[in-house]
């Protein structure tokens, strides 16, 4: 599977408000990160996709989820479980604050028992109508998930020996409340089929030749398909055109150029795909709502006051 080339839980941190808190369990494949959106400063987190399963809970305000060709809505004490090679992002449409927790697992942490995997796990992880869930945080499967979140939390915090058997544990419990969830749906949740698979080969391709010239033809030439069939699958998975959602991807990898190296701006405009500094300037300003230059002394003082 190809993946994008930045680091998914990346891609939008320049939406938050302040920095997220991320843990990682150095012994698991496991991920738990606290986050706060801020729409004063909204730019929407690049489309994705990864090879773990992806849960997040909102625990104020409230978040579009846009999973493949479905747009979710969370409120606080709502969860929405991503399954696997799926594609999404969220944004904040509000001015307002979200904070939102978000797990992610590599389910190939459970494949240790093969039988219980293979009778339990995969038929979730595995199936094509099983995209994502929204729950509402008053069902009882998603109060214990978030029961849960919470539990981690406190391990993290604590670290008692041999904490990381409890977090095998609450995985492990997590994932028979998907399964209940899985078997107790009479008509699939979601579907997806080939046309995801043309919009990751199109999106791959954009990530990996972002710095050079790209035309609509490259674009829908990665797919093999037509440049009507391109404009489509855009339109439908990241409501924009391929050349829009070049743009950003482009601004957002020369705003961590910015944020991250001393390069001149002029230089990060032409490693970034854009042949002319005066055109990326205003495309910077008009994605950010800063120039450049601006955006580059005010994280560089942030710095500096840390």
């Amino acid at each position: 599977m190809q993946v994008s080339s930045f680091e998914h839980k990346k891609s939008g941190e320049h939406n938050k408000s302040v920095s997220p808190h991320k843990y990682s369990f150095e012994l698991l494949p496991i991920t738990l990160e606290r986050e706060t959106v801020d729409a004063e400063n909204s730019h929407e987190e690049l489309l994705h996709w990864h090879d773990e399963v992806e849960l997040i809970r909102i625990n104020r305000g409230n978040i579009h989820c846009h999973v493949n060709d479905s747009d979710l809505l969370l409120h606080p004490g709502e969860l929405c479980f991503i399954n696997f090679e799926q594609l999404h992002r969220i944004y904040n449409s509000e001015k307002a604050v979200c904070d939102l927790d978000v797990l992610t697992i590599n389910p190939e942490m459970l494949s240790q028992n093969k039988k219980i995997y293979e009778h339990y796990i995969k038929p979730v992880i595995g199936n094509k109508n099983f995209a994502h869930v929204q729950m509402d945080g008053r069902n009882s499967y998603a109060k214990l998930i978030s029961d849960i979140f919470d539990s981690l939390y406190e391990l993290i915090r604590e670290k008692p020996a041999g904490y990381e058997l409890d977090v095998i544990a609450y995985i492990h419990m997590i994932f028979r409340r998907l399964y209940l969830v899985y078997i107790a749906s009479d008509e699939p949740l979601t579907s997806y089929g080939s046309d995801i698979s043309l919009q990751r080969r199109m999106s791959a391709y954009i990530y990996e030749h972002y710095r050079e010239r790209i035309s609509l033809d490259d674009i829908a030439a990665a797919a093999g398909i037509s440049r009507s069939k391109c404009a489509s699958l855009f339109r439908i998975y990241t409501q924009k055109t391929p050349i829009a959602f070049l743009n950003s991807f482009r601004l957002e990898m020369s705003r961590k150029l910015l944020e991250n190296t001393g390069e001149p701006i002029s230089q990060i405009a032409l490693s970034c795909g854009f042949s002319e500094q005066s055109y990326y300037n205003r495309m910077f300003l008009r994605e950010f709502g800063s120039t450049p230059l601006k955006w580059r002394k005010r994280h560089s003082a942030a710095e500096k006051s840390l």
